[in-house]
């Protein structure tokens, strides 16, 4: 009668969780692990004020080496050749500018200086950077210079 006592009830082999609830239950934990990779970041979230402003150059002089873009009120500038009108590439829908890429990539080398003023419109800054790195540019240099030495 004692072995009786301590006999376990669920000795049985369909003891525990089923399969079925088994697979539901693992199922579950995989959507949830997708769903936290996906919308875990260890960055904070990038959030520009509007406008962008650039920031302010202390250089006396920031030219080196390399080929100088200018960008001026009145144009785009690539070692002071023009390149393109501001106010066309601010209305483009193009992420690049094809006239800068075409005179970088005529000049070739490695290294971009890109000066601009404050009152640049950060949407052309970024499609001239963009443009410098599709012409196989791999140094480039953003300077904020005053508007009157542009």
């Amino acid at each position: 009668m004692s072995a009786r006592r301590f006999r376990l009830r669920s000795a049985s082999p369909r003891a525990g969780l089923e399969a079925p609830a088994l697979a539901s239950l693992v199922d579950l934990l995989t959507l949830l692990l997708v769903v936290l990779l996906r919308t875990w970041s260890s960055e904070a979230p990038l959030d520009l004020p509007e406008p962008a402003l650039l920031p302010v150059s202390r250089a006396e002089d920031p030219t080196g080496p390399g080929v100088i873009v200018d960008i001026g009120q009145r144009g785009l500038y690539v070692d002071g050749r023009r390149a393109g009108s501001v106010a066309f590439h601010l209305q483009s829908e193009d992420a690049v500018v094809h006239e800068v890429g075409e005179a970088l990539s005529a000049r070739g080398g490695e290294r971009v200086l890109l000066r601009a003023d404050e009152g640049t419109p950060w949407p052309l800054i970024s499609k001239v950077l963009l443009s410098a790195q599709q012409a196989g540019y791999r140094e480039i240099e953003l300077v904020a210079v005053s508007a009157a030495s542009l």
